[in-house]
């Protein structure tokens, strides 16, 4: 911190609030899949509005535990100060109306003295188990950035696949054993605006998918089918009817002589009869209840609902998939890399020969 606070800095609009001095992520994949990882930033505060950065925040889940969280103040006159993290406060992830129950939680550190003039930091470092061996480095953001750097550590054997978003391709300088580091000066701010495009749209960022020796393909995304053959997986056994189910459907279908009008009877009552509930703990933000569970509690997220219509619809002899789609526009495409940015599950329903198109 005391080196980036030193150095010099270009010329900024008068109106920039706060510049990210130096940002470090680094990256430690375990042999075991596991990964460690550390965040560091440090900001310069330029103007009044760039009191927020005077924060730390990091994401807990049952999948990720955090390990040392500390801060500091470079003060322009006066002595350092640092902020333990015994004085972080611990709180429950915002909810949304249609969200239930939830594992996240958000821990927070506010740093004092985030005045103009003055420099604030934070270092995070937290153990993670996730389900795919994947990374995000985001390394533009809504203010000027003087340095950003990305370490990645792998086990011998391991190779990664990196793709950049929004960005020219930076090719990294290996820095050891089976280590390699990015390093990007000088990024420009993206200043929020009104009716702008996605934040994910826009800022540059690198997706990297780590892969081990002889990995299965559905635990690293190297290409869309891998993705698509890990949330498959994910549904199996879980579009299975039981008695109760198959009786609602006859009941509904009855009388129904077209697949239309079958379909949309089955539309109606996932629409009006289930309730949009969310309960996301672990692995559940990704894959849905059973149809089981759905039908006899009668409530279920997206994914959940979209389970449930696919089961009913095969009893009326109609096949239906798992469509997954951002809702934010310009954020996934062809060309960006298989990740899991998707935030909404619809049905694509396969219409029967004799159905007019």
């Amino acid at each position: 911190m005391h080196a980036a606070a030193s150095a010099p800095l270009p010329s900024y609009d008068p109106k920039t609030n706060a510049v990210l001095i130096y940002s470090e992520d680094i990256t430690t994949v375990m042999p075991d899949g596991k990964m460690k990882g550390t965040e560091r930033r440090a900001y310069k505060i330029l103007r009044p509005d760039g009191r927020q950065y005077a924060v730390a925040q990091a994401y807990i889940s049952n999948d990720t535990r955090l390990g040392m969280m500390r801060a500091w103040c470079i003060p322009q006159s006066g002595k350092d100060y640092e902020v333990k993290d015994k004085d972080a406060v611990d709180r429950s992830a915002a909810l949304t109306g249609e969200d239930l129950v939830s594992d996240v939680k958000i821990r927070t550190l506010k740093i004092p003295a985030g005045e103009v003039g003055n420099v604030v930091g934070y270092e995070i470092q937290y153990d993670g188990r996730p389900y795919v061996l994947d990374d995000e480095w985001v390394f533009q953001r809504e203010i000027p950035v003087k340095e950003a750097r990305y370490t990645l550590q792998m086990p011998a054997g391991w190779e990664y696949k990196a793709v950049w978003v929004n960005h020219g391709k930076v090719e990294p300088n290996p820095s050891g054993a089976n280590q390699w580091q990015w390093l990007i000066t000088d990024v420009p701010e993206i200043r929020p605006e009104r009716r702008m495009p996605p934040w994910s749209g826009l800022a540059g960022r690198m997706a990297v998918a780590f892969i081990a020796p002889g990995a299965r393909p559905s635990k690293s995304f190297l290409t869309w089918d891998d993705m698509a053959k890990w949330q498959t997986g994910l549904a199996e056994g879980k579009r299975d009817a039981t008695p109760e189910i198959s009786s609602k459907v006859a009941q509904i279908a009855s009388g129904k002589t077209t697949p239309e009008l079958k379909m949309q009877e089955i539309a109606q009552f996932i629409q009006k009869d289930i309730r949009y509930v969310a309960i996301e703990i672990g692995i559940g933000g990704w894959q849905p209840h059973s149809a089981r569970d759905i039908y006899a509690h009668r409530y279920g997220d997206c994914k959940d609902k979209a389970t449930l219509m696919s089961t009913m619809l095969k009893l009326t002899g109609i096949d239906s998939y798992y469509l997954f789609i951002n809702t934010r526009r310009g954020v996934v495409g062809p060309d960006t890399p298989p990740e899991r940015m998707f935030d909404h599950a619809i049905l694509a329903i396969k219409l029967p020969d004799n159905v007019k198109r």
